[in-house]
């Protein structure tokens, strides 16, 4: 399972296709053979519908992301240029903003998708998302991923068993090997050896 912020990239051809450092790692975990679902918050538009279908073209689910009806799905029209549509952009590292998920939408979310070993949390709003995500990790059981901006990883609470990871984005290919972590691990492979995906990621802990 990936929690996060995702939006729409505009491709040449004028649609859409789904962004993000969360879309990323979901992507790169279903290419590797995992079963994941993205629980996110998009608005309900052209945008937003084009995103679904690019997860579900890529065999991503998304049965728990939420539509947003007053908000509009954060657009990137190119690399360096982002769209503002009534407030929801993209911040200067080019992930979503707006359009955020809360505590009480990740905990529903959680408990409407019970099986699952593998949840990776991507650049979390609030410390209740946190809390959320360690709880349903607790009696799942599953491993949880946290990835959190540079120099706010102290700001994480304490969090046994958890592997937390400093990304900013993803420019050096991050959330790719971070999908493919979190498939290994999801399909039985020890941490330690699923781990060797990671090389070169920044592990704090």
């Amino acid at each position: 399972m990936v929690i996060g912020a995702v939006g729409a990239r505009q491709v040449e051809s004028g649609d859409f296709e789904p962004t993000g450092f969360a879309a990323n790692v979901a992507f790169a975990a279903a290419a590797a053979g995992s079963r994941v679902e993205v629980v996110s918050r998009l608005g309900e538009d052209p945008a937003g519908d084009a995103v679904l279908l690019g997860f579900a073209r890529a065999g991503v689910g998304h049965v728990a992301s939420l539509r947003h009806a007053g908000g509009r799905t954060p657009i990137v029209v190119e690399a360096s240029e982002s769209v503002d549509a009534d407030g929801a952009g993209f911040d200067d590292v080019g992930r979503p903003q707006q359009l955020e998920l809360d505590g009480g939408d990740v905990g529903l979310a959680l408990r409407y998708l019970s099986d699952y070993r593998v949840i990776v949390l991507a650049h979390p709003f609030e410390g209740d998302v946190v809390r959320e995500a360690e709880s349903a990790a607790t009696w799942g059981p599953a491993h949880l991923i946290v990835v959190a901006d540079p120099g706010t990883v102290d700001a994480i609470p304490s969090l046994p068993g958890a592997l937390v990871l400093s990304a900013e984005d993803d420019a050096d290919g991050t959330a790719s090997r971070l999908g493919r972590y979190a498939a290994a691990v999801d399909s039985g492979e020890g941490l330690d050896t699923a781990y060797a995906v990671l090389t070169g990621a920044n592990a704090e802990s």
